[in-house]
């Protein structure tokens, strides 16, 4: 079976680590990224099948990505931090 791939969108670089491990333990692929802009091309590279994103980011909020990757996928499931 194929592993779940999330993106998780965090600044704040311990927290996302710990979130990260956590899901990857739970036998989630995870893709961290540290910023708005970093998370989008993530996202283009390899399609996750959900987003977790942390809402106060640099370089792009997480309310702006989610609505350019939504003008893309309308049906990812997204989470909000």
């Amino acid at each position: 079976m194929n592993k779940v791939k999330v993106l998780l969108a965090e600044d704040e670089a311990s927290l996302g680590m710990i979130v990260k491990e956590s899901l990857e333990s739970r036998n989630f692929m995870v893709f961290h990224a540290l910023n708005g802009e970093e998370a989008l091309e993530i996202y283009q590279i390899e399609k996750p099948d959900i987003l977790v994103l942390d809402v106060m980011m640099p370089k792009k909020d997480g309310f702006t990505l989610a609505k350019e990757i939504r003008l893309e996928n309308k049906k990812i499931p997204i989470i909000f931090l």
